[in-house]
């Protein structure tokens, strides 16, 4: 009888022969799952090809920013060396320089944080399109409003408690369910949802596909039916839906019609906060 031992050696042989004739190798489900396992840790360790050191010289607190002895390199080779970056709210940027020159590196780094940006400032940076689902064009945009989704999720759960809480009359009832306040914190989350403009968020993301394009059956389409180059707009109207405090746009008109172009244009001239473009476009 040939032993286990003789019978993983003789699947060693095979393997190593099949591997020198360059034929694929069939893997057990536990090296698969190994292999898998390996990939998803690399991958969570967030390797990165830039290396970037700098100094916050700003306030913390502050809405501009102002750092110094910023030096970004990129596989060891140096974009910036010992430089000053000055971001002011309510301007807007535009970088110029040659094909290669680290326009797009840059906004990689203060889009992953890699500079010390303060933490109270939001950044959004458009670098790729929307993933494809099966969720609408206008539910893509508007679903990216973590805060107005949390609010509303915690305002239907405040008022079904206190509709419990309202319709308890006897004592024993009385005894078990207390009134722990729960109409002062659902005018709270009132008083918020009313601060962000949340009842009229589906009209402005609306607003801001129809200006990239998208005609109000194209909105109630599913993403995934899309091509790449229209889940791009979806992922454009996102991020001037958020309003972040910066906002990096890389190339934004690539997949945009002239019509869109213009309309685009017009929209970041009112952008009052922070905005970093990159675009080779003549006309923009």
């Amino acid at each position: 009888m040939v032993s286990e031992a003789s019978k993983k050696k003789a699947a060693q042989k095979k393997a190593a022969a099949a591997a020198k004739r360059g034929a694929k190798v069939p893997t057990s489900s536990s090296t698969s799952s190994s292999t898998k396992a390996a990939a998803d840790a690399l991958a969570a360790v967030h390797l990165s090809d830039r290396t970037c050191t700098a100094v916050l010289t700003s306030h913390p607190l502050s809405r501009d920013i102002h750092i110094e002895s910023l030096t970004l390199t990129f596989h060891g080779h140096d974009l910036l060396v010992d430089t000053e970056l000055e971001l002011n709210y309510g301007r807007r940027y535009g970088l110029l320089g040659l094909n290669g020159c680290g326009k797009s590196c840059l906004l990689k780094a203060i889009g992953c944080r890699e500079l010390p940006i303060p933490q109270h400032m939001d950044i959004y940076h458009l670098s790729h399109e929307i993933e494809a689902s099966d969720m609408s064009a206008l539910g893509a945009v508007i679903s990216c409003d973590e805060e107005r989704v949390k609010l509303e999720k915690e305002a239907e759960v405040l008022a079904a408690q206190l509709k419990l809480s309202e319709g308890v009359l006897t004592n024993v009832f009385a005894g078990i369910i207390q009134d722990d306040g729960g109409g002062e914190a659902l005018e709270r989350v009132y008083e918020r949802l009313e601060a962000i403009d949340a009842s009229t968020a589906e009209k402005r993301a609306a607003e801001i596909l129809f200006g990239l394009g998208f005609n109000k059956q194209m909105q109630a389409k599913k993403t995934r039916d899309f091509s790449g180059g229209w889940r791009m707009r979806i992922a454009l109207a996102r991020a001037l839906f958020m309003n972040p405090t910066i906002l990096l746009l890389d190339e934004p008109t690539n997949h945009l019609d002239l019509e869109a172009c213009v309309w685009l244009e017009e929209t970041l001239k009112k952008f009052d906060r922070i905005l970093v473009v990159i675009s080779h476009s003549k006309i923009f």
